[in-house]
């Protein structure tokens, strides 16, 4: 671990809303733990953490920066990024498309049939299938994927050393062979009732596009598709029986104009493979230039300062001014008072 690994490792550990606001006041994780104004702030603590964080790690596993040139590049610039992510197996080479998968845990045949199919032919298609290990068709998809000789990436709710939840034993020693185990979440910690839906912006984050096959009229899964939508992704839903409550929450996410998917040509053409000169018969949530996407990225619904989007991008203040404007304009994001803007 690099000595500005360490100091990263160190702010993550102090669970600081918004820890890119500091990093963008102070320029370094080592600058915000010079200016001694946050909690642990001293040598003996930094000492001790990273002493024992590396005696947690068994076999691969390991933690990676967001300064690291390992760290996931989809995932690095969507809002609230981790600062750093815990890691058992290999991570997915970043030209390798990839699709997440979720679903309810209490599930029906169908879902359980349609997980199966779409994870299995997009792994065997050599997409990487992202899900979250839950019990139910996140499962599916990992175990479809596996058995498909495909890669899969399973997001934790928990610390990469616990298995949870305990059913998924047997997955969760297999994945790192075929993928990787992923989490922000230090060692040891076990799951709490906020770090499901913290989890679920990582799941969004690590893929390009996001399938959602069954879920209920008020199903957490669909705090995903709220995560995928603010990163400007596409979302897909499975269509399913009017009279299925399990359905209920992917027919409405139809209504409101996510794609329907009924195959897993869907995908392929939504990621263009075997489609390198198909016209890009996907619509987008928003269209937006190079530059502006990134600026884009920066915005959730949590108000975000200038310095903060100048941290991520790496933009000057003129470009990243006139890059706002823009966006403004089109109608995509509210200035607020103290030079901060949130999504429309």
């Amino acid at each position: 671990m690099t000595r500005e690994d360490a100091f990263i490792l160190w702010l993550a550990s102090l669970g600081i809303h918004r820890p890119w606001e500091l990093l963008a006041r102070h320029g370094s994780a080592e600058g915000v733990f010079r200016n001694g104004q946050v909690p642990n702030a001293n040598t003996d603590y930094l000492a001790e953490l990273v002493n024992r964080t590396k005696a947690a790690f068994t076999g691969d596993a390991r933690f990676i920066s967001y300064k690291h040139g390992d760290y996931p590049k989809r995932l690095a610039t969507i809002p609230d990024a981790p600062l750093g992510i815990f890691v058992m197996g290999r991570l997915p080479k970043p030209d390798k498309p990839a699709v997440a998968i979720v679903g309810a845990r209490d599930n029906t045949q169908y879902g359980r049939q349609a997980a199966e199919m779409l994870a299995g032919e997009l792994a065997a298609a050599g997409v990487v299938v992202v899900s979250g290990m839950a019990r139910g068709l996140d499962a599916k998809a990992h175990s479809a994927a596996l058995a498909a000789g495909g890669e899969t990436c399973a997001v934790l709710p928990c610390g990469v050393d616990v298995c949870y939840p305990a059913e998924n034993h047997k997955l969760y020693r297999q994945i790192p062979d075929n993928g990787c185990l992923v989490t922000e979440h230090f060692p040891g910690f076990r799951p709490q009732k906020w770090s499901f839906p913290a989890r679920n912006r990582i799941i969004a984050g690590m893929a390009d596009v996001l399938v959602v096959i069954e879920a209920g009229a008020k199903s957490g899964t669909l705090t995903t598709v709220d995560h995928a939508l603010a990163q400007g992704k596409d979302v897909f839903a499975v269509p399913g029986r009017i009279t299925d409550k399990k359905s209920a929450g992917t027919n409405e996410l139809i209504k409101q104009g996510a794609h329907m998917l009924t195959a897993p040509e869907d995908i392929f053409l939504a990621l263009k493979i075997g489609h390198d000169d198909a016209p890009d018969e996907i619509p987008q949530k928003i269209s937006l230039a190079t530059e502006e996407a990134l600026v884009y990225a920066c915005i959730n619904y949590d108000p975000a300062s200038v310095d903060y989007i100048l941290y991520k991008t790496g933009l000057n203040i003129a470009d990243a001014n006139r890059i706002l404007l823009n966006i403004e304009l089109a109608g995509h994001i509210k200035k607020l008072p103290g030079q901060k803007y949130i999504k429309s």
